[in-house]
Parts: structure tokens; sequence; C-alpha cells
């Protein structure tokens, strides 16, 4: 809390990293579309299966749409995108600012009179809360195309049916919560590993060990804190 409390109190000086917040937006946002469309496209094929399956027994095949877009939006397009992003961007945050920590660099930081929570922290912050929200609109979107097509393939759902159900049934508190959720995702992952990187010890023992706290971590809290935010929103 300490830590977080520190890198909200250099937000004001936010416009002065701008350059490297957008570097952070590549980083963790474009860089990780590719095994996000994947994960993305994936997760939406095995739901229409899996849902599709079941709703076969009753002849509601129909529904697959509303099924599949309201579980990508609601719970499964934020926590897998968080999951994801903590594995890949989150990881690499704490190991470089790890390697950073033991080579003393971030001493050297002080010694300038740079603040390193300004510098190293604020900008993966603001970057992950601003991508995490996008990558989560674009996995249900990738998702719940996914679902069609084995809608389309297995059940021979027609699209305008698919969609049909999707605009009747799924709301858009169902879409916001998500994007809420992912919200809080992306300062929780950031501020992990930065913290993670932060507290490394020397070697490269210690940056490994920071390393897999920060992904670990991260995925617990996330799932916490998405319980407890669909209590509140549902």
């Amino acid at each position: 809390m300490l830590f977080l409390f520190r890198t909200l109190h250099s937000l004001r000086e936010v416009s002065r990293e701008r350059k490297e917040i957008i570097n952070q937006i590549s980083v963790i946002g474009v860089e990780s579309l590719p095994v996000v469309s994947l994960m993305a496209l994936f997760s939406g094929m095995v739901l229409g299966l899996q849902a599709g399956h079941e709703l076969l027994k009753f002849q509601f095949q129909e529904a697959l749409g509303a099924v599949v877009a309201a579980s990508l939006t609601r719970e499964l397009g934020p926590v897998l995108t968080g999951l994801i992003v903590a594995g890949r961007a989150g990881a690499a945050m704490a190991a470089e600012i790890g390697t950073m920590k033991v080579s003393e660099e971030i001493d050297a930081l002080r010694a300038m009179a740079i603040n390193p929570y300004r510098y190293l922290v604020l900008p993966r912050m603001v970057a992950a809360l601003i991508t995490l929200p996008l990558l989560t609109i674009f996995t249900d979107v990738i998702g719940i195309m996914g679902g069609f097509i084995i809608g389309r393939v297995q059940l021979n759902v027609r699209f305008f049916l698919y969609l049909e159900w999707i605009v009747k049934f799924v709301t858009l508190k169902d879409v916001w919560s998500g994007v809420i959720k992912s919200f809080g995702f992306g300062g929780i992952i950031a501020i992990i590993s930065c913290y993670e990187g932060f507290s490394a010890e020397s070697g490269a023992r210690g940056v490994g060990k920071a390393t897999t706290q920060a992904v670990v971590i991260s995925f617990i809290l996330i799932l916490i804190a998405d319980y407890f935010v669909t209590h509140l929103l549902y």
C-alpha cells in the first residue's frame, strides 16, 4: 500500500513521462495482441462447444450467442486477459526492474535526483490501466466470433440469430462490469510486478524469485478481486 501511495503521489508529474507511457502501451498492449487473440479465439470455441452440447439436449441451441457473450463479457474476458497479461507483461516488468535493482541502477536514479516511482512505475501503471480494458473488449469480440464459428459448424446456428440473442440478453452492465474488472486488474498487475522488481534481492536468483512471485501474486489477487467485484455488481 505504501508503494502504491508513493506511485500515486507522482501522478502530478505524469505529463513528463508521456513518451514512456506510449512505449509501455506498446509493450503491454500491442505486443500482447497475438497471444491474447489465440487465447480469446479458442476460449470462445471451447465455450461454444461446451454450451452448445448442453443446449442441444433441450433443442435450444439458438441461445448459444447469449450464453457465450454473457460468459465472456462478465467473467472469462477480463479474467483470462488479466492472467495472460500478468504472465507475459507482468513478468517482464518484474524482471526488468529487478535487474535494475540488483545492478544498482535504481540507486543511481535517486543519486541523480530522479524519482524512480515516477520514472519506472508510473508509466507502467498508467499504460496497464489503459490497455487492459481495451484488450478485454478485444478478447470479448474475438471470443464471441470463436463461439459463432462453432455454433455455425456444429449446430448450424445462423449469424443473425446468434447476434439477435446477444443483443436481446447481454446488457451494457455485463460489458461495463468486465471493463471495470479489467481496469482493476491492470492496476494490480502493474503495482505487484513493479513492487516485486523493487524488492528483488541481489543476484540472478533474486530476480528470478521476484519474477515468479509477481506472476503468482498477480494471479491470486486477480481471482480474489474478481470475486469481490462480481459480488458488488451482481
